[in-house]
């Protein structure tokens, strides 16, 4: 089915609190297109247009897979778990599991906002201090000291020559960020971009092992879930692998098909595949010993999840200290760049 035109998404944290009402009327056993009439008739909600479409469409025969990426404001990801719950008959796991999902997403971005932002837009000032004492503090200096016949130190001096390149060159700079900034959003906006993104994000030294226990998770729960529906194993590799939106995640899971098709038993296929570190072995060899691999794979993406959620935060961890590292080095050569000066003119005196 041919994705609309993309509109803008749901946020994480509206997504969670979709999923979440889903959930309720799931349970209350209220019927789809009542629960999202139910949701369009809150006032207040800038969503509510939005519910009142789903829930018309729903209600004159389309599903609600359909419904969302017909909207254009789901993401992939959403849309294509709730199309696995109708076809295995299980939506209120798919919509409880979605709603933990962006839960943590949900929290992550706060936790980035937090950590990463405030660095980022300290480090932006001090940036800016740097270059009005590097273009225009710097120069008076060199002027005081051609006038008192002095010279200025090597350090001082290079910071001067280093602050006339950068103020020759700003606005080159400040043109290369924006047209990255714009690159990127144009990637977003794209399904090959999309895909361009994954994978850097695949193969990024910092990101690799995140996005390989994340692609993991994902896994473990869509095959969890069709396997306790009562899917064959084969077709529900195929589905998996049409979820996947990572190249080298999809990768590995047509290679366990490949090698179940060749006879190879489950548990020596998914060693081999790669697709779970070999840290979760014990769990996998356990759940299939003890025949309840659905069970056993629903432990391993929450085990996933946690894992994911414990390489974020040491990897938010090493960001901050490293930016604030940054700036108290840039703030020393700053003040060296002002203090040695000042202390040649006041010896020479």
């Amino acid at each position: 089915m041919k994705r609309p035109d993309r509109q803008k998404e749901l946020s994480a944290a509206e997504l969670e609190e979709f999923f979440q009402q889903l959930t309720l009327f799931f349970k209350s056993g209220i019927p789809t297109w009542e629960g999202l009439a139910l949701l369009g008739e809150e006032t207040g909600s800038r969503n509510s247009e939005l519910f009142r479409v789903l829930s018309a469409k729903v209600a004159d025969g389309s599903s609600l897979s359909a419904a969302l990426l017909q909207s254009g404001r789901f993401p992939a990801y959403a849309v294509d778990m709730v199309r696995m719950g109708e076809r295995t008959g299980r939506m209120q796991e798919i919509s409880e599991a979605l709603h933990a999902y962006y839960q943590g997403r949900d929290t992550l971005a706060r936790e980035l906002r937090t950590s990463v932002v405030y660095p980022l837009s300290m480090t932006g000032m001090v940036l800016v201090v740097i270059f009005v004492l590097t273009v225009a503090v710097m120069p008076v200096f060199e002027q005081v000291f051609k006038q008192l016949g002095l010279a200025m130190n090597p350090f001082s001096l290079s910071l001067l020559r280093f602050g006339q390149a950068f103020s020759q060159s700003a606005l080159v700079i400040l043109l290369v960020v924006i047209a990255l900034v714009v690159v990127f959003f144009l990637l977003r906006s794209t399904k090959k971009g999309r895909v361009a993104l994954v994978r850097a994000y695949d193969t990024s030294p910092l990101t690799r092992k995140l996005a390989a226990i994340i692609a993991a998770e994902r896994f473990a729960f869509s095959m969890s879930l069709m396997l306790e529906s009562g899917i064959y194993i084969t077709d529900a590799l195929h589905f998996a692998a049409e979820l996947e939106e990572s190249e080298r995640a999809k990768a590995r899971i047509e290679e366990l098909e490949r090698l179940l098709g060749e006879g190879e038993p489950l548990q020596e296929a998914m060693f081999a595949c790669g697709i779970f570190e070999k840290s979760y072995n014990g769990m996998i060899m356990a759940g299939l010993r003890t025949g309840t691999p659905g069970t056993m794979l629903m432990e391993v993406a929450l085990r996933c999840r946690r894992d994911a959620e414990a390489r974020r935060q040491r990897l938010l961890a090493i960001i901050e200290p490293a930016l604030v590292a940054l700036l108290c080095v840039l703030v020393g050569l700053v003040i060296l760049s002002v203090m040695l000066p000042l202390a040649g003119i006041l010896s020479g005196m």
